[in-house]
């Protein structure tokens, strides 16, 4: 008799996780075997990508979501341990969708998130990391302890933490150094824990974008590490122990956080000694439309916490505009004009001023009906003018008639005092006249 299996449609079962899947790792080989294996095979991207993935704006925060104790989490050191593995990433790392190598890249990681954007996001990274951020830490700890190249082996951090120095601990550092190197060639081979360097960059990918997110909200752990960051994770390289860039530094609220998780839209340049060599750089957006003095770009965190366009590379800066009543508009690279009317900061009154824009400026006109009145220094209703608009609708006006109303609304304006009010400027009186007649246009 054949039994018969009940399948639920509506589940649609997830790929499997990085830490189910270690143990099929190749991880006993020794050194001399690992430097001969070829490239494990990469499965399809669709194997690890959920295409059904949605993403809210806010996380909700489950601090119950995993049995690790809050209280025991070292959210310091785990920070720092997330940082280091993504400036891994983004300092070195490449698409690995489209390129087959860092030299054949068309930009760099530290420039800008990859463009196209990940079309799914890492399905574990956002499950846990959309939860809250302490759930995403939780997360991120685990995972990262299973991987070979970590913060704690790095040399820069051996050295930093026993005090070593290239003087007097000279075959120390050697050491470490060899085993650092080996360890980060081991990790780009093999890749655990993940099923391959595919996985790997959409894995850091996603993570970059989540803890850039909560850096641009500005969650307080994230404010400081409490120990330098400015090394490339890439061992003791040629910056020595410290690389001194400007922007890694950790004594400036989120410095570090921006350095670690955020591509640098100002400054899109792997090292820089001092920030004016950013400014001076044609790479600054702010460069093209300044004089040398007047090149700083600066970024708010504040205008920056919209998820998607993060991920998108919509990434809001400022220029200086030396212009007055012009801004910097990112989406367009230059100095636009503030629309004060569309703002809302003119200082117009409601009802009996209209807001009109003009380059650099606005004006306060009087509405249609009203007259500025001198004395009082604003503009007041008219009944003249509402007795001759009323008289217009008594019958379906013909042209002539039209036009004859239209003259008796000029002459009734003509004849009141300071009909050329305009806030904080003064234009001619036909400006406003003609905005008037038109108005009338409409109503009639």
């Amino acid at each position: 008799m054949l039994a018969s299996i009940m399948v639920n449609p509506t589940v649609t079962p997830l790929p499997p996780t990085i830490e189910s899947t270690i143990e099929s790792t190749i991880t006993d080989l020794s050194i001399e075997e690992k430097d001969k294996v070829e490239m494990p095979s990469v499965p399809l991207i669709e194997q690890v990508m959920d295409h059904n993935i949605r993403v809210s704006d806010v996380p909700d925060v489950d601090p119950e979501a995993t049995n690790v104790p809050e209280s025991s989490l070292d959210r310091n050191r785990v920070i720092r341990d997330v940082a280091y593995f993504i400036r891994a990433h983004k300092f070195h790392d490449y698409d690995h969708r489209y390129f087959k190598s860092a030299e054949e890249a068309t930009s760099k990681l530290y420039e800008e998130f990859p463009k196209p954007g990940l079309r799914s996001l890492h399905w574990e990274v956002h499950k846990h990391c959309e939860a809250s951020f302490v759930e995403c830490l939780k997360y991120l700890e685990r995972i990262i302890k299973l991987t070979v190249f970590r913060r704690e082996n790095d040399t820069v951090t051996i050295m930093r933490k026993r005090k070593w120095n290239l003087m007097n601990n000279t075959e120390q550092i050697m050491t470490v150094q060899r085993d650092c190197q080996t360890a980060q060639r081991e990790d780009n081979l093999i890749v655990v824990p993940f099923q391959g360097p595919i996985e790997r960059f959409q894995w850091r990918t996603t993570v970059s974008y989540y803890m850039c997110w909560y850096t641009m909200l500005g969650v307080p752990d994230l404010a400081t590490f409490g120990e330098p960051c400015d090394n490339h994770a890439n061992c003791l390289d040629e910056y020595d122990v410290h690389n001194k860039d400007p922007r890694a530094d950790d004594t400036k609220p989120y410095a570090c956080a921006l350095y670690s998780f955020c591509p640098d839209h100002c400054c899109p340049m792997k090292h820089i000694r001092y920030m004016k060599d950013c400014y001076q750089s044609q790479s600054n957006p702010c460069y093209a439309e300044n004089q040398p003095a007047h090149r700083k770009c600066t970024l708010n965190r504040d205008e920056n916490r919209d998820f998607q366009a993060l991920r998108t590379n919509q990434i809001n800066v400022s220029c200086e505009c030396h212009q007055r009543g012009y801004e910097w508009s990112s989406r367009f690279g230059l100095c636009v004009d503030v629309n004060e009317c569309v703002q809302g900061t003119h200082n117009c009154t409601q009802n009996a001023e209209s807001c009109l824009n003009l380059p650099g400026y606005y004006v306060c006109v009087c509405r249609l009906g009203y007259i500025y009145n001198s004395e009082i220094g604003q503009c007041v209703h008219s009944p003249d003018i509402d007795r001759v608009l009323k008289s217009g609708y008594v019958e379906k006006p013909k042209v002539a008639k039209t036009r004859n109303m239209l003259d008796k609304i000029a002459r009734i304006i003509a004849r009141s005092t300071g009909s050329n009010y305009v806030h904080n400027y003064r234009i001619n009186f036909s400006l406003i006249l003609i905005i008037l007649i038109l108005n009338c246009k409409s109503v009639i």
